[in-house]
C-alpha cells in the first residue's frame, strides 16, 4: 500500500505538502500544476489516507456503531443492509453489534454489559455515533446516553423522552394485513403478537385491531398471542391459540403473524396439528424475504421499507454529526401486500361456491 512519502517521491514535492493538498487544506498555497501532479500520483498509486491519523487529527473515526437484537431476524436484515449501503456511499464503515449476545448479565463491576459497552465504543472513540435497533419503550439505558449527547439515532423503535428516530408504518402494514384476509372471506382472523416491551409491537398490534374494528369485526381475545420473534414463538403462540378452541368453528381461519420468523414457526405448529395451510388455515406474515417465496405453499407477506428505513437512519445520524438536529420520521412509502400461496379463501366459502 503506498503512503504519504510515495505519493510525495512520484510527484517530486515534500510530503507535508502532499499531506496538506489531498486534505483541502487551504492554507496551502501551491501552483495548479503542483496540485494537479499530486493528485495524479495519489490516483497512480491508489494512495488512501491513514484513517487512525486522520482520525487523530480530526476526531473522527469514520465508523457508525449499528446495534439490532440479533441477525436471525430477516427484517432487520433489511435494515443492516440499508444502513451499509448509506454508509458505504457516505465513506463510513459500519460496526454490527449483536444486543442478544450480550444479555442482561452485569460485569464484575455491576455496570451493565450494555452500557459497558456503549461506553468503550463511544466514551473511547472508537464510534462517532450509533444507530440503535432494540430500545424498548422506555429504555433508561438510550435515554441516558441522549442526556450525554452522545449522536445515535434510533431505528425501527421509538423510546419515551428520546428524540431521533425513523420507522416504517407498522400499524398501516399489519392493517393491511387484515384487510388481505377480510378481502378472502375470513371473519375469524388470529394475531400472533410481539411480546416484547416496544412501540413497533403496539403498533402493529393497533393495526390488528384497527383493521378488525374496521370491517365491524369483533376481536376473539382466545385467537390473539404473543411471543418473541422467533421459529419458537410463533410455534407456541399457535399452540395458545389452538388450545383455546374446543372446535373447529371456534379457531380462527386465517392468522396475521407480527414477523416473518414467527409466520415460519406457526406454519409448522400448524403442520403438526394436521391443519393445511391455505385450505384450512391462512397465514401472512408482517415483512417480507425472498425466502417467503420458496416456503412451502409460499408463504403471503406485508412487504415494508425496511431498507429505506436504515438509509434513512443513517442520513439522520451523519447530519447530526455535523450539527444537525435529529427527529422522529416514519418512512412514507405505504406497504404492499405480497399474495402468495398461503392464503386464500376460507374452507366454508370455498364448500358455499361449489
Amino acid at each position: 500500500m503506498a503512503n504519504l512519502k510515495d505519493v510525495a517521491r512520484l510527484a517530486e514535492v515534500d510530503p507535508s505538502t502532499v499531506s496538506r493538498v489531498l486534505r483541502g487544506d487551504p492554507s496551502q498555497a501551491v501552483r495548479p500544476a503542483t496540485r494537479e501532479r499530486i493528485i495524479g500520483a495519489a490516483q497512480t498509486l491508489a494512495y488512501r489516507p491513514n484513517a487512525l491519523a486522520r482520525g487523530l487529527r480530526t476526531r473522527r473515526t469514520d465508523t457508525i456503531g449499528l446495534i439490532i437484537p440479533n441477525i436471525d431476524n430477516f427484517g432487520f436484515a433489511e435494515v443492516t443492509h440499508g444502513v451499509q449501503a448509506a454508509a458505504a456511499q457516505a465513506g463510513k464503515l459500519v460496526l454490527l453489534i449483536e444486543a442478544d449476545i450480550l444479555g442482561p448479565e452485569s460485569s464484575r463491576d455491576g455496570t451493565d454489559r450494555m452500557e459497558e459497552l456503549y461506553l468503550r465504543l463511544v466514551g473511547d472513540g472508537r464510534l462517532d455515533g450509533m444507530i440503535v435497533a432494540f430500545a424498548s419503550l422506555d429504555d433508561h439505558l438510550v435515554a441516558q446516553l441522549a442526556e450525554r449527547q452522545i449522536p445515535l439515532v434510533l431505528v425501527n423503535r421509538r423510546t419515551t423522552g428520546v428524540s431521533g428516530s425513523v420507522v416504517v408504518d407498522d400499524e398501516r402494514g399489519s392493517r393491511m394485513a387484515v384487510e388481505h384476509l377480510i378481502g378472502l372471506g375470513h371473519r375469524r382472523i388470529g394475531f400472533l403478537g410481539l411480546e416484547a416491551d416496544i412501540d413497533t409491537a403496539r403498533r402493529r398490534a393497533r393495526g390488528y385491531r384497527a383493521g378488525m374494528a374496521a370491517a365491524g369485526l369483533a376481536v376473539d381475545e382466545r385467537h390473539v398471542a404473543t411471543g418473541p420473534p422467533t421459529l419458537a414463538g410463533g410455534r407456541a403462540a399457535v399452540r395458545a391459540v389452538l388450545e383455546r378452541c374446543a372446535s373447529a368453528t371456534d379457531r380462527p381461519t386465517g392468522f396475521f403473524a407480527a414477523s416473518l420468523l414467527g409466520a415460519i414457526g406457526a406454519h409448522a405448529a400448524l403442520r403438526e396439528a394436521d391443519l393445511a395451510v391455505p385450505h384450512e388455515v391462512s397465514l401472512i406474515a408482517f415483512n417480507d424475504h425472498e425466502l417467503a417465496a420458496h416456503l412451502d405453499p409460499p408463504l403471503t407477506t406485508v412487504r415494508m421499507p425496511n431498507g429505506r428505513m436504515g438509509q434513512e437512519a443513517v442520513a439522520m445520524l451523519l447530519g447530526a454529526l455535523e450539527g444537525g438536529s435529529v427527529e422522529d420520521r416514519m418512512i412514507e412509502e405505504p406497504p404492499v401486500v405480497i399474495a402468495r400461496g398461503s392464503t386464500a379463501p376460507p374452507m366454508t366459502n370455498i364448500e358455499e361456491r361449489t
